[in-house]
């Protein structure tokens, strides 16, 4: 076996491993540990579940849609099956919820309806919970929904453990889930326009390279051994990213049982933007396997191309034409959604840490998230990925036959890209559809600026949307 051979081998015997890793640690983290008690004090383990995003998100949807069709409350009740088959703190939620969409009678009675084990510390502060949500429905349906007669302790402690619809009875409430409705269709018209930009736009690029009016600038690497130093390079980051993310995740939690708040609010958001950072240490290699820093970013597509501006107008145009590639994407997820949910029953939504987050952020943690997922996370992951691993896959799968090796390379890197992302595995096909994109950026334009440019506003339009929907 030649030398040459052996070390490819290697790479992506280290490449699979180190992917097999970063997926059991995201499994064991979603699955072992789903409602994240492992990570709270004794004290807060005691206390009510807090109720999820997802299921929060759904209350305001319901109610948003109730407060523009209010005769079909009934009806929309038979979509918050999640909250009616949860937990305590989703059962009660549920309880509020019927109340302002059907009959706050209705409401009471559904709280009553809500079966809690008093045996232990956590189902006696349950109790609490309820008692306090029978007593504030009890008090609407005799008051015909008056707000103003809830005491303002209760609503603290409804709102601390069921968030929106801790106040779901109130006219701001009412206001906050409109406005999230209206967040999510303006955002559902938006990606809608951008489909079909997209597609318009991806057909006109495809047919332009069919007739050989548009020529790509990427070039294969032409000396094998290279695109082997490219491979080892992007095996090598590859684990000190997940070295580096373990430990931004592990040393806070370490730091704060030494000394109480020895980490800031902030300190989990700043170190993963360091690990991020850190992680590109490994492009030191190429260096010691002879290339130059040099010939190494001419490989790897860290240079200017046609020119910065041009580089980002192609960016723009970039996400665009990914948009259509990624709705593909989002509709095998949801095909394999049915299929897990006859095979295993009801599946988590997919969750990334950077939107749970949101949820206690104040302003400078939302400036540090989108620093973290609009300008680093484009910036580390293309190189690694776009960079590193398409160049190294494109110079040692049929080079000389563009579209076997664009093809290999934009479906190997992207699956890999998708595959280590903390969504789950059911939500590849959505992260992949939307990295092919980002390949043919590359493969086009030869530069990495574009698919960066694009990455980065993909990023921050989901980010905008999160927010807008925390309010």
């Amino acid at each position: 076996m030649r030398w040459s051979t052996l070390r490819l081998i290697l790479v992506w015997v280290g490449i699979f491993m180190t992917s097999t890793i970063a997926v059991t640690l995201q499994s064991v983290r979603m699955g072992a540990d789903p409602e994240g008690i492992s990570e709270l004090t004794p004290v807060e383990a005691e206390r009510p579940s807090a109720l999820s995003f997802e299921s929060e998100l759904t209350a305001k949807f319901l109610v948003g849609a109730h407060a523009w069709a209010p005769t079909a409350g009934s009806a929309f009740l038979l979509n918050a099956q999640q909250l009616r088959d949860g937990n305590t703190t989703e059962r009660l939620a549920y309880a509020l919820l019927v109340g302002r969409l059907e009959s706050w009678q209705a409401g009471v009675d559904a709280a009553n309806a809500v079966e809690i084990d008093r045996t232990t510390k956590r189902g006696a502060q349950e109790a609490l919970l309820k008692e306090d949500v029978v007593g504030a429905l009890e008090t609407l349906a005799a008051s015909n929904g008056d707000s103003a007669s809830i005491s303002l302790e209760t609503r603290e402690r409804m709102e601390e453990h069921l968030g929106f619809l801790g106040r779901v009875d109130t006219v701001e409430g009412v206001r906050e889930a409109s406005r999230a409705l209206a967040v999510v269709l303006a955002a559902g018209t938006w990606y809608v326009c951008i489909f079909l930009a997209g597609a318009v736009a991806l057909l006109v690029l495809l047919y332009r390279m069919a007739v050989g009016t548009k020529k790509p600038a990427f070039e294969p690497i032409a000396e094998g051994q290279k695109a082997i130093v490219l491979g080892e390079t992007f095996a090598l980051w590859l684990g000190f990213f997940l070295l580096c993310t373990v430990i931004a995740a592990t040393l806070p939690i370490a730091l704060n049982m030494a000394s109480p708040d020895a980490v800031g609010e902030n300190g989990s958001l700043v170190l993963s933007l360091a690990a991020m950072y850190a992680s590109l240490l490994a492009l030191a290699w190429p260096s010691v396997r002879g290339l130059s820093w040099r010939e190494t970013r001419e490989l790897i597509g860290l240079h200017k191309g046609a020119g910065v501006l041009r580089e980002v107008s192609a960016g723009v145009v970039c996400y665009i034409t990914a948009v259509p590639i990624l709705l593909f994407g989002l509709i095998v997820y949801f095909l394999l959604s049915l299929v897990a949910q006859l095979i295993r029953g009801d599946q988590p939504p997919p969750s990334h840490p950077a939107v749970e987050m949101l949820s206690s952020a104040g302003p400078m943690g939302v400036v540090l998230l989108y620093l973290l997922a609009s300008v680093t996370a484009p910036i580390v992951e293309e190189i690694a990925f776009r960079g590193l691993l398409f160049s190294h896959l494109r110079g040692v799968v049929a080079p000389r036959i563009r579209f076997v090796s664009f093809a290999v390379a934009a479906l190997v890197s992207s699956f890999i890209f998708a595959v280590i992302h903390p969504q789950g595995v059911l939500f590849v096909p959505a992260l992949g559809g939307l990295a092919v994109g980002f390949c043919l950026a590359r493969e086009i334009r030869g530069s990495l600026i574009a698919p960066m440019v694009a990455h980065g506003i993909n990023n921050a339009v989901t980010l905008t949307l999160a927010v807008s929907l925390f309010g």
